[in-house]
């Protein structure tokens, strides 16, 4: 798929700037994208968010899988001109629908179209909890259906998003046997009550 796309996006991050606030970058294997995106297609209507996005893979994956606009948040500034780079090599169609942006989760300004955001343990529950009222806030303004998708959630995650949201858990699809570690390789989905 890399070669496909033109983009790079194999590395783990190692350098040791991963900190118990923003955890370190680990690209989705794109077998699990495949397996999880077969069974929970997305449409070209959508508009995709990735928190802790790192060098963007999952941003390509679902632009050129669905073709729908595609948002990428990353903190690390190396990792964001790395997203740029991939951007301006990337094979695809319409890279306009495609943006990225160097900051905070919880300082992302949720734009009122956008419908899917996807976690992979990027961080703690601090910053999920501000970054989720953000998402919230954007409800709020204009009321639509929304989607959280976490791969590989964090209980307390969990935990908060079932006692003090509006969100309810409405699938749970297990990543590939090829890949199940423990039992954490899951998807959980969550959707808003309108």
């Amino acid at each position: 798929m890399e070669h496909l796309l033109n983009i790079q996006t194999d590395e783990v991050q190692k350098d040791g700037k991963d900190t118990y606030y923003n955890h370190r970058y680990e690209p989705t294997p794109y077998e699990i994208l495949d397996e999880f995106f077969d069974q929970y297609p997305l449409s070209k209507q959508d508009s995709f968010v990735d928190y802790g996005c790192g060098l963007g893979r999952v941003i390509f994956y679902i632009h050129h899988r669905f073709q729908c606009k595609a948002c990428g948040i990353e903190y690390n500034k190396e990792y964001y001109e790395n997203c740029l780079e991939n951007l301006a090599s990337y094979k695809g169609t319409h890279k306009e629908e495609i943006s990225f942006y160097h900051m905070a989760a919880q300082n992302y300004p949720v734009e009122d179209d956008q419908t899917v955001f996807y976690f992979f343990n990027p961080f703690s529950i601090e910053i999920f909890m501000h970054t989720l009222g953000q998402i919230q806030e954007s409800i709020y303004r204009t009321p639509r259906k929304v989607r959280l998708i976490m791969y590989y959630p964090d209980s307390e995650y969990m935990y908060y998003l079932s006692n003090y949201t509006e969100f309810q858990l409405t699938q749970k699809i297990p990543a590939s046997a090829l890949h199940r570690k423990d039992e954490r390789e899951v998807f959980l989905i969550y959707e808003n009550t309108l």
